[in-house]
């Protein structure tokens, strides 16, 4: 018996204030960056941090930055000690799917 440890992400779109965890395998085989950020993948994601102005405006309000220090870890990452205690204070927002809706 092989014991798989999965990574947990924090995806978080502040312009529609979107918040929510996944596993790595959630995002392979599902559209949780879609439901998240209305885009395709990480690529589109990208293009989207650097072209999208009002997008960018929100991310820099959300998280105290400015247009120049906006990165991709700001919105999408691996989580973190404090991402995973939010989570474990939220499982009562557990949806059917099992995925955990962050509610600011």
């Amino acid at each position: 018996m092989e014991l798989k440890i999965d990574t947990i992400y924090y995806l978080e779109n502040p312009e529609d204030g979107i918040s929510k965890f996944a596993t790595g395998s959630q995002l392979r085989y599902g559209d949780i960056v879609k439901e998240v950020f209305g885009v395709a993948d990480i690529n589109d994601l990208l293009m989207m941090i650097q072209y999208n102005k009002s997008f960018q405006e929100c991310i820099c309000k959300a998280h105290g930055v400015t247009e120049d220090q906006i990165k991709l870890e700001l919105i999408f990452r691996v989580a973190s000690d404090e991402d995973l205690q939010q989570l474990k204070d939220n499982t009562l927002g557990q949806n059917n799917e099992g995925e955990i809706l962050v509610k600011e």
